[in-house]
């Protein structure tokens, strides 16, 4: 079913159509949409686990939600700040965490905590203030936060959801709210949701739709990409979830100048990007890394600018006219590439930097924290 009923608009159409059954299997390499990487080691003042894909790059600032530690914030030379809120029961704190969103103006962070709450913070990382919507944002699945204003989207796949969206200033006044076009329907798997900032646009996909949907300044709705209905799609019914493989489960989307960048899983674990003048796609196929109680994707485009690990896109951001992708890597990830034979052969587009990641590799301990990984598009 297409939420075509989001937009009334004539002008609102569909500029790209995504089939992961026909995706082409064509890789491309990093040289051939970059120009430039770096690397930011983040200290151990902090010890960090399993980052969630959630990063956000503001001003000097990357904020991202570790598991079991909360929402931290480092500077772009990778100094830790300062720890935003803590993880408790408490007056002031959260107990989920991994949806959270930063106002690039105040400073402010919002967490989407569980029962359908959010909670703010100062600049300072201190508790500010806290606000529900009960009976219209009791299963809220994800926040954004955009021009001052909230956004909020539910979960579908349960009974008492009546809002598909809702849209608040940031003391939790209601703005906007669009009612669910969808009929009821239940499932036990709750399939992702996600968001992405693109321009003057704010952009909302999930599992159970056949858009992604952007909205305007306005609050006026478009489709961005559509994903082509069939058997693929998870059922808006109970599904076996010993068997997902079948069905396509998008993780991440972000949108560049020039591709929609997917990653998913259909069959098998993919990056996938699409050009948006054309329509070409390619893919790189990716494996599941288990850590522990979690797991993540590894793998990405072949990075031929340095000769380092592959590369895979976890955050997008435009700074100064220029567009970034943010990725991960691990310490011990890093230094058995650059002891391996064929990081030894290689010749990269720029040699110079290759003798950098060397030399950074050689300073590296196993325990050390997460690498940032910092990709400029050309």
């Amino acid at each position: 079913m297409l939420f075509i009923s989001y937009s009334c608009s004539p002008k609102d159409k569909v500029h790209l159509e995504f089939d992961p059954r026909s995706t082409n299997e064509k890789a491309i390499k990093l040289s051939e949409i970059a120009d430039d990487i770096s690397y930011i080691i983040l200290d151990d003042s902090v010890p960090i686990g399993f980052i969630n894909s959630n990063i956000r790059c503001i001003s000097n600032s990357i904020f991202f939600s570790v598991l079991d530690v909360g929402i931290l914030e480092y500077n772009r030379k990778g100094e830790f700040k300062k720890k935003i809120g803590s993880i408790g029961r408490g007056p002031g704190e959260y107990t989920s965490y991994v949806d959270f969103t930063v106002d690039e103006k105040s400073g402010t962070v919002y967490i989407r905590d569980r029962g359908g709450i959010i909670i703010a913070y100062s600049e300072m990382g201190t508790y500010s203030r806290s606000f529900s919507l009960p009976g219209i944002a009791d299963h809220i699945r994800t926040i954004e936060l955009k021009d001052s204003r909230i956004f909020v989207f539910n979960y579908l796949q349960f009974e008492g959801v009546k809002y598909s969206w809702i849209v608040l200033d940031t003391l939790g006044n209601i703005i906007d709210k669009k009612e669910r076009s969808e009929p009821i329907f239940t499932s036990r798997f709750s399939g992702s949701y996600g968001t992405y900032k693109y321009r003057d646009k704010l952009a909302y996909w999930n599992s159970y739709s056949d858009t992604v949907l952007s909205f305007s300044p306005d609050l006026s709705t478009e489709v961005s990409l559509l994903i082509t209905p069939g058997e693929h799609r998870l059922p808006k019914s109970e599904v076996d979830v010993s068997d997902l493989s079948q069905y396509l489960h998008v993780w991440q989307i972000f949108e560049t100048n020039r591709f929609f960048i997917i990653t998913c899983t259909y069959k098998k674990p993919s990056l996938i990007l699409i050009e948006k003048n054309g329509g070409k796609s390619y893919r790189s196929y990716l494996e599941v890394e288990r850590k522990g109680i979690t797991s993540d994707m590894v793998g990405g485009l072949e990075n031929d600018l340095d000769g380092g690990t592959k590369f895979l896109p976890k955050g997008y951001f435009e700074e100064n006219g220029r567009e970034y992708l943010i990725g991960l890597v691990e310490p011990v990830t890093l230094e058995t590439r650059i002891a391996g034979s064929e990081f030894k052969n290689i010749i990269p587009k720029y040699p110079k930097k290759k003798e950098e990641l060397e030399r950074l590799a050689d300073n590296l301990k196993d325990t050390d924290n997460p690498i940032l990984v910092l990709v400029r598009l050309n």
